[in-house]
């Protein structure tokens, strides 16, 4: 009988630890609160806002898990995704919802009414994060990120449908009806995580 290692198993094993210190959803709720603050001031500045946070959000996460998650479990570094493929996936459902929210504006009104696009706003937005929370979730292996997902999508139909249009004030309703569920999740996880994983003193004797 050869001894033979369950590699795949180990490093999905050791990928769920790296996502049971709910710094990922602290971090998705403060993302999701930023993008309402700035729905708020000028819908121009979103677009701005998140691409800032893609260039740069991943470096704050793991300056914070240096700190916090990897004194307590170890640092795992996973094989890459091939960059390609995973920009041309997100690419595509960015695409997808694009092209739902132009087909629900055609339904409510048409491509020239402006009440139209801002009622379909927070449709584009829940379809794009169910789409995020759902990758979490094949990657972490936590069904909570899928009903995240199927919470963001279910919403922002809601919003969607009982909408009036007048003003982006339904997708910034659904960004903080998203992140305040990130919040209590990530709350509970980091403050289950600190209390299960102390940090593990070495001996000075050696």
């Amino acid at each position: 009988m050869s001894d033979r290692f369950d590699v795949a198993g180990i490093e999905e094993r050791a990928r769920t630890a790296g996502y049971r210190d709910g710094l990922i959803e602290l971090f998705a709720a403060a993302v999701l609160l930023s993008l309402a603050v700035l729905w708020v001031a000028s819908p121009a500045l979103v677009g701005i806002g998140s691409a800032f946070i893609v260039l740069y959000g991943w470096k704050v996460v793991e300056r914070v898990k240096q700190r916090v998650t990897y004194p307590r479990i170890g640092y795992f570094q996973e094989r890459p995704e091939a960059p390609d493929s995973t920009a041309r996936g997100m690419l595509t459902f960015i695409g997808l919802s694009f092209g739902l929210m132009v087909l629900a504006v055609l339904f409510s009104g048409g491509l020239g009414d402006a009440a139209s696009w801002r009622r379909a706003a927070p449709l584009m937005s829940g379809v794009t994060l169910a789409g995020a929370f759902w990758y979490m979730g094949d990657r972490s292996g936590f069904a909570r990120h899928k009903v995240l997902a199927v919470y963001s999508a279910v919403t922002g139909l809601l919003l969607w449908v009982f909408g009036s249009g007048e003003s982006y004030e339904a997708v910034v309703w659904h960004l903080l009806g998203v992140a305040a569920p990130l919040a209590a999740a990530g709350t509970w996880g980091l403050v289950r995580f600190l209390h299960t994983h102390p940090v593990q003193e070495t001996s000075a004797d050696g």
